[in-house]
């Protein structure tokens, strides 16, 4: 017998919210440190990626205590792809302005 389960459609929406916020301020993190190492082009990218991969990894592990059906309604769309194009303007901005200061005083 299959078990449907029910959601509560505000603590789902008050979960993404958390996700967001996790996901805006390690998208401006990784910006950053972009633009401390000074990468450039597709290593920015690749960095970027990776590096917003391993944070929702560790939400999914932390927060969701490795049950994220619990949660979300789509688990996986709602946790590793929701965030990744919606985030990037930030990194990409912040990429940009930490990259500028580094190469402006070396």
């Amino acid at each position: 017998m299959a078990r449907d389960i029910i959601y509560y459609n505000p603590s789902i929406d008050a979960n993404k919210q958390k996700l967001q916020h996790v996901q805006d301020i390690a998208s401006l993190a990784l910006g950053v440190g972009a633009g401390v190492l000074t990468l450039e082009s597709a290593y920015g990218f690749i960095f970027y990626f990776v590096g917003l991969t391993v944070a929702n990894f560790l939400f999914y592990s932390i927060c969701c205590e490795n049950q994220p059906k619990k949660f979300f309604v789509k688990p996986l769309q709602d946790v590793y792809l929701a965030g990744i194009f919606t985030n990037i303007a930030g990194y990409i901005m912040m990429w940009c302005l930490v990259y500028a200061l580094v190469k402006s005083s070396s």
